[in-house]
């Protein structure tokens, strides 16, 4: 087997974490690779995936599509996207998994949530 073709089969083999917002395969930015080469990270972004989904599956009070839930997640992304360090990303993770779930809930029940504490 020469270098190339062990290169390759390391490539298949080597396992991304796993990132429930977006496909790993197709990361594009720095900071989208660094969240699936980082099992931390991965771990964390498939929390607030869950978290977010759970969320906007609640009655927030503000529009059939909460409205204020969504922009501040397009604020955060754009904000998580300017990290250049994976410190900036896990302490930027770890407080948006926490505030999305701190949203009120006007009508029923409030969407089960993970911690950033839970996150290992």
């Amino acid at each position: 087997m020469n270098y190339r073709h062990l290169l390759v089969a390391l490539l298949v083999v080597t396992p991304l974490a796993h990132a429930t917002s977006f496909d790993c395969h197709k990361a594009s930015t720095l900071v989208e690779k660094r969240i699936c080469s980082s099992p931390l990270l991965g771990k964390l972004d498939d929390a607030l995936a869950d978290d977010y989904r759970g969320m906007l599956a609640t009655d927030l009070g503000d529009g059939p599509d909460n409205k204020s839930l969504n922009k501040e997640q397009r604020a955060w992304i754009a904000q998580r996207n300017k990290c250049a360090t994976e410190k900036c990303l896990v302490d930027l993770y770890r407080k948006r998994v926490d505030d999305v779930c701190d949203a009120p809930v006007v009508r029923g029940v409030h969407a089960a949530c993970v911690q950033s504490s839970d996150v290992l």
